[in-house]
């Protein structure tokens, strides 16, 4: 497999396809982004308090009635496709994030209370979500200085700050968690491949979506990886490239003392430079002091 060729490619099909629509949501986005916070605000404001990254991938399932556990005793960021997944449980968590610009995204935040939570949006997301978005909103710039269009509208608003995406929403997250001094960072529903023979986790808004029809769609797209079982799974040239991005901030950011990385997701390729886990035995050893995230939020907000 060609890496570099791969990312190219994911990366140039990325710009042709939304370098107009990241423009026009950030001008209709300016004043909600300029009357609200920014990802500064967070910087550094959970030091040493464990954060569970949750995503929509199929193995989802297995554990998301495990994480009501975890609810006041960690912080919870939610990717905005796990969103209804995780409410349906009973476990509202602190933080919802975003990453993508078009439209169709709204679907994930339709139909439900958005109370108690807080959005973590790009300062180019589709503004119909801030539209339905009924909670407070800290914005963020992609950090992307290769790509001219994203390098433009966050210097037009920089006091804001940066995440740097990977391919996945999960990168962001992964990225806010690490800025705000989180420790352990630990992922669950994080495949970045299909296995079971499904594409998403139950009660998400893309259960339904069939994975030979996907693999035939897709096909030119279509790779393979090895899983945490050894087993070779297909998975996305995009979804591959975001293991590679993972690989590399694993490694490569640094902050004072031991960033501690679990993936509890039980399945998947997330499996080089991190500690492979039960999510049961990671909260029962890190999840164990209640926090109350929600009045740490409400007070770095004011």
């Amino acid at each position: 497999m060609n890496e570099d060729r791969h990312i190219q490619e994911v990366k140039s099909a990325t710009t042709l396809r939304f370098n107009d629509l990241w423009k026009q949501n950030f001008q209709a986005n300016r004043n909600a982004i300029q009357k609200n916070p920014g990802i500064v605000a967070l910087t550094q404001k959970f030091k040493e308090i464990p954060s569970i990254i949750v995503g929509a991938g199929p193995s989802l399932d297995k554990n998301i009635n495990l994480l009501i556990r975890a609810q006041e005793h960690s912080l919870i960021l939610a990717s905005d496709a796990a969103l209804k997944p995780l409410l349906l449980q009973g476990v509202t968590p602190s933080i919802v994030v975003s990453l993508d610009p078009q439209e169709e995204i709204a679907k994930f935040f339709q139909g439900v209370s958005h109370r108690g939570m807080t959005l973590v949006a790009p300062s180019i997301i589709h503004p119909r979500v801030l539209d339905l978005w009924e909670g407070d909103v800290i914005f963020f710039h992609k950090h992307a200085p290769d790509i001219p269009a994203l390098e433009e509208i966050a210097n037009e608003i920089p006091k804001i700050g940066r995440l740097t995406p990977g391919g996945s929403v999960l990168s962001i997250a992964y990225d806010l968690a690490f800025q705000s001094g989180t420790n352990p960072i630990i992922f669950t529903g994080q495949d970045l491949s299909y296995p079971k023979k499904k594409t998403h986790s139950r009660d998400s808004e893309d259960e339904n979506i069939d994975l030979d029809s996907t693999v035939e769609k897709q096909r030119e797209n279509i790779v393979y990886e090895i899983d945490i079982n050894g087993c070779s799974i297909p998975t996305l040239k995009s979804m591959s490239v975001s293991k590679k991005w993972f690989d590399w901030a694993f490694t490569t950011w640094k902050r004072p003392g031991l960033t501690e990385i679990i993936n509890c997701s039980e399945a998947g390729i997330l499996t080089k430079n991190c500690s492979l886990m039960p999510l049961s035995e990671a909260i029962y050893k890190y999840c164990n002091k209640k926090i109350n995230v929600g009045w740490k939020i409400k007070k770095i907000l004011k």
